[in-house]
């Protein structure tokens, strides 16, 4: 290899470890909100108006044609706070009554669970115990990674719904 290409390989490799290193950090500092259940991290991780749009047409696609299809929007908002999204991905929608607290949520992640969509947005399963405790989808702004959408059991949907409107 000639020196002058030396220059141009260095920065080729660096661009793909900084495009790989971007998204697994990302992902890793939403893993560690949830393990602390750390409320103010958990939603730094969130665009939350990207998320109120995928999570409103994924509840209603869930209940749509069930009878006595609960409002959509109650349960969209309770999923949008802190305590709904650890709920949601920790305990599988179980919101604790009375503002209890519980104590870390471990779920895992590899990188084989990482499934690049795009350069600015890739989706990642998160389990627990075993089970897909929800696949997020995160997106790039800038050089940070911020959660727009995400998958949950058709439980912890039930579990959120009835703890938003009971």
């Amino acid at each position: 290899m000639k020196l002058p290409l030396l220059p141009a390989v260095v920065v080729v490799l660096v661009v793909l470890v900084a495009a790989l290193a971007g998204p697994l950090l990302g992902l890793q500092g939403l893993r560690d909100a949830l393990s602390r259940r750390d409320q103010a991290a958990v939603l730094t991780a969130v665009d939350i108006d990207r998320l109120r749009a995928s999570l409103t047409a994924r509840v209603r696609a869930r209940y749509a044609g069930v009878a006595g299809t609960p409002p959509v929007q109650p349960v969209v908002e309770k999923l949008l706070t802190a305590e709904g999204l650890i709920a949601a991905i920790c305990d599988g929608g179980v919101v604790p009554a009375n503002g209890a607290q519980r104590e870390g949520c471990e779920v895992h992640s590899s990188l084989g669970d990482l499934r690049f969509e795009s350069l600015d947005r890739y989706s990642a399963a998160l389990t627990q115990g075993g089970r897909i405790a929800a696949t997020v989808v995160m997106d790039r702004e800038g050089l940070r990674w911020r959660l727009v959408d995400m998958v949950l059991p058709v439980s912890a949907y039930d579990q959120i719904k009835n703890s938003a409107l009971n």
